[in-house]
């Protein structure tokens, strides 16, 4: 186990990364840091080598990245020079990800895993735009769907406490740290003049509490996460000459950090070196996953 010292210093210069780092999308499956495949038996012992592993995963979560305005400034030429007038541009989204997604990784230490993770997404997303930089104000809503969109990232699992409640159940304390990058694009401008694409990137951080009763191990836990990105909304069905191309074609950063939420779940150790984990997400997004993790 590591030292409380380097515990601490490790910690507190993950929160600093986290609350000062503003680059970071939806938010990824916390998993069990008390997961019993990771730190117990293994398919194959070899003396000396690492402990290796690899999970299945499917997750499905509900999310809004909420209200996000942009300013804008605007000087009328048709009136006095000195009158300057400000407008509005505000984004909204509410998305639905149903992922399935593979992570690898290994066991550095008795206290330190380190993973990497892809999979693919099915994405619904309703995109509301509110103008008034225009002649007339308004607000529309367009619907996308797309298949099969790729994320990937990286991640780790430091275990920064071990003891027992009462004597008798032994908890774990650890946190979780992990990054994904997401692209999504439907291009629907052929069949009904819309268009919306995004590249958002994700950090996420959770303290997890993990308990043994055996063959069950719970888990409890408090997350935040900070997302940014790009995004690239093009609706020809809302037309306007105050439009440098006649039509909407909003492009714009995210930005939308210290989102709060919650995980709570558990994971089953079956023979084999392998454990099955269900997992739920309040807060920030309402998710629900389960994976199947096997050492080795």
């Amino acid at each position: 186990m590591m030292g409380i010292r380097h515990t601490r210093t490790l910690l507190t210069a993950t929160l600093l990364l986290l609350f000062l780092h503003a680059a970071s999308g939806r938010c990824a499956p916390v998993g069990n840091i008390g997961d019993p495949a990771l730190w117990n038996d293994r398919l194959f012992k070899t003396p000396g080598s690492r402990t290796l592993f690899i999970s299945a995963e499917y997750d499905s979560q509900d999310n809004s990245l909420d209200d996000q305005q942009r300013r804008v400034r605007w000087d009328d030429p048709r009136s006095s020079t000195e009158e300057v007038r400000h407008y509005e541009q505000v984004r909204a989204s509410e998305s639905t990800f149903t992922c399935m997604g593979t992570r690898i990784g290994a066991v550095l230490t008795d206290a330190w895993t380190l993973y990497a993770l892809t999979g693919v997404c099915d994405t619904e997303l309703t995109f509301i735009h509110t103008d008034t930089t225009v002649n007339f104000g308004f607000e529309t809503s367009s619907d996308f769907e797309s298949d099969s969109d790729l994320y990937y990232g990286i991640g780790t699992t430091v275990l920064l406490h071990k003891g027992t409640f009462r004597g008798t159940v032994p908890l774990t304390l650890g946190m979780d740290i992990t990054y994904r990058r997401f692209d999504f694009e439907d291009d629907s401008l052929s069949e009904n003049g819309t268009f919306y694409s995004a590249t958002l990137d994700e950090i996420q951080l959770a303290i997890v509490l993990a308990a043994d009763f055996g063959r069950v191990h719970p888990y409890a836990g408090a997350r935040i996460s900070s997302i940014t990105g790009n995004e690239h909304y093009i609706n020809k069905t809302i037309q306007s000459y105050w439009y440098p191309q006649g039509y909407i074609d909003y492009e714009d950063d995210i930005t939308w950090t210290k989102n709060v939420g919650f995980v709570v779940g558990a994971s089953v150790q079956l023979p084999g070196a392998i454990s099955l984990t269900v997992e739920s997400r309040l807060g920030d997004e309402e998710a629900l996953g389960v994976s199947a993790t096997v050492a080795f």
